[in-house]
């Protein structure tokens, strides 16, 4: 007999291309997880960096808002001081 023709032998081939095919899968799957392991790392650290982007620039819109409190104060400041200096030259030559 021949084991083409032997039912034990077919069957053997059939468990053994049937095993072949699991492990393929098998091996897909692990290299998925992987690349998705390395997905979800990758989403933490950005997520991580879009947070500290955030809170840097919520700090660098107060520290506009802070500066343009003070610069908004300097120009009445000075347009106070030249009002004064203007007031006081026309008193002088008049």
């Amino acid at each position: 007999m021949s084991n083409t023709n032997d039912p034990m032998a077919q069957a053997i081939a059939r468990l053994d291309r049937a095993l072949s095919q699991v492990e393929n899968r098998l091996h897909r799957l692990q290299a998925e997880a992987r690349d998705s392991g390395d997905s979800d790392a990758d989403r933490a650290r950005l997520a991580e960096e879009l947070d500290k982007a955030r809170a840097s620039e919520a700090a660098m819109a107060e520290a506009a808002e802070d500066a343009s409190e003070a610069l908004g104060q300097a120009i009445a400041e000075l347009r106070a001081a030249a009002e004064a200096a203007e007031a006081a030259a026309e008193a002088g030559n008049g």
